[in-house]
């Protein structure tokens, strides 16, 4: 019999710790009771203008606290945690370089089943925050997708105010009579074309377009790389 018992423990699954998404983990500025501090979390960018012929990272075309904030509740989630506590975020002089740093926060043993329930999200879905983990699952990787743009010889010389992605939409065709702004490219070295459409659509946004078409994706030079036509928005 304890043979047997053996034999039945040796084949079961090894058990995979949970990865939670950003819009999973929580906040909060001082480390609530039953909770144990664990590892300290950063991330930083430096805002920059996508420019003709040059080339940005994404986490820096798209520079926020909020983008920062994201990033680490990611961080947290691949650690298996759902909470994050002291959350401490600065600019540099100029407001160019942004940081912010957290501690993972884990359940100590002593937290019960029901505290753990009570600080769960019910809130129903989708939020805005699972939104944006559907259109960018992982904010982390944001600093290995580079983007580019080339302005379209009869664009408008004027720059046009920037705008979220949300407001980009992307179609298979241009929409008739939309001038075309410029190509938008976004590429990395291991990331779904997923993320790449997600990228071109915040380039588009940052360039002020309102749509986002003839999107392309192949492999070149051992990268991933999509391309899409941005076109000046109705209202410019």
């Amino acid at each position: 019999m304890p043979l047997l018992t053996l034999v039945a423990c040796a084949g079961a699954p090894p058990v995979t710790a949970p990865v939670h998404r950003a819009s999973d983990v929580a906040e909060a500025a001082l480390l609530p009771t039953g909770f144990e501090n664990g590892e300290k979390l950063r991330a930083s960018c430096s805002r920059v203008t996508l420019r003709q012929g040059g080339v940005a990272r994404l986490a820096d075309v798209d520079c926020s606290f909020d983008r920062l904030t994201r990033v680490l509740k990611a961080q947290a989630g691949e650690q298996s945690a759902e909470l994050i506590v002291g959350k401490r975020c600065h600019a540099s002089a100029g407001g160019r370089s942004l940081w912010c740093s957290a501690n993972v926060a884990r359940a100590g043993r002593t937290l019960s089943f029901a505290a753990r329930e009570a600080a769960a999200d019910t809130s129903p879905a989708p939020s805005p925050a699972q939104v944006l983990d559907l259109d960018e699952p992982r904010p982390q990787d944001a600093s290995q997708i580079e983007l580019g743009f080339a302005p379209d010889p009869d664009a408008p010389e004027r720059a046009l105010a920037a705008r979220s992605y949300a407001n980009v939409a992307e179609t298979q065709l241009p929409t008739v009579g939309l001038r075309a702004l410029g190509e938008i490219t976004a590429s990395c070295e291991a990331c779904d074309s997923g993320a790449l459409h997600h990228a071109l659509r915040v380039g588009a946004g940052h360039v002020g377009a309102g749509e986002l078409s003839r999107v392309r994706c192949f492999r070149e030079d051992d990268r991933s790389v999509c391309v899409g036509s941005a076109l000046v928005p109705w209202s410019s």
